[in-house]
């Protein structure tokens, strides 16, 4: 049975988009030796790593899991990290179900977004978090919760989905163009997370609000010209005529 000073960590959702950013962080030379075991949780047949070797003391675990399997996966386990993407919310359903037969005590749920509980935008993905962090508190009163919201990730997020297209020089903004905006790298969430993992569940915050850079549209927009990008310019659509006509119907 793992100490309590070296508990055994899992994360679900290892081999996804944000999950191989927070499994690097604990890899990595700082927190590597705090786990006594870290499990690698995944649905996929690839892997990063070997189903079991051992990394400067730490033992390393892969786990196959599935929805019919988790109750098993899910053993020996004292801190779970919940990394599935927003394509995995009925498997997180599932999830839910299996922790009152755990041994988990510290649970992260995946957020590591936008903090959706301060507006009142309809979406699905934000109300699936709301409803999974809900049903964890009813099932689980035993378990420490713990919920960190970063913003948005720097790597994905300056780009024409968001209105910002460099390489045509236009950015549109919602509002003024000098709202400062929270962007957070992915590799900096990892070691967030690494980092309120390894801490006494005690002193862990209930919501934890990381910000690796706030940056305006305009100062976006200066910073692309200034290395090489050419001229950029901005439009700024009204806020609250946009946000009528887009929540109106939400997607």
């Amino acid at each position: 049975m793992a100490s309590l000073t070296r508990p055994v960590l899992a994360i679900a959702g290892a081999t996804g988009h944000l999950g191989k950013h927070i499994t690097a962080a604990f890899l990595s030379s700082i927190f590597q030796d705090k786990f006594s075991e870290i499990i690698l949780l995944s649905r996929n047949e690839s892997c990063l790593f070997q189903p079991s070797s051992s990394q400067a003391g730490v033992k390393l675990t892969t786990r196959r899991y599935n929805e019919h399997n988790l109750e098993e996966a899910l053993q020996g386990i004292q801190i779970l990290v919940n990394t599935v993407g927003p394509a995995g919310h009925d498997f997180k359903a599932n999830i839910v179900v299996a922790l009152p037969r755990t041994d988990i005590r510290v649970y992260f749920p995946s957020e590591f977004g936008v903090d959706h509980y301060g507006h009142d935008f309809a979406h699905l993905e934000w109300h699936e978090k709301k409803k999974h962090y809900a049903n964890v508190q009813s099932v689980v009163a035993h378990m420490k919760i713990f919920r960190v919201f970063c913003g948005v990730f720097l790597e994905d997020s300056i780009g024409p989905w968001f209105g910002l297209d460099t390489k045509n020089g236009k950015y549109t903004s919602i509002g003024s163009f000098r709202t400062p905006v929270s962007f957070t790298s992915l590799d900096d969430v990892g070691r967030a997370v690494a980092s309120l993992a390894n801490m006494p569940a005690e002193k862990i915050p209930d919501v934890v609000h990381v910000g690796g850079d706030s940056r305006s549209i305009v100062e976006i927009a200066g910073i692309m010209e200034s290395t090489g990008a050419g001229r950029i310019d901005i439009d700024c659509l009204p806020y609250e005529k946009y946000k009528v006509g887009t929540v109106t119907k939400p997607s």
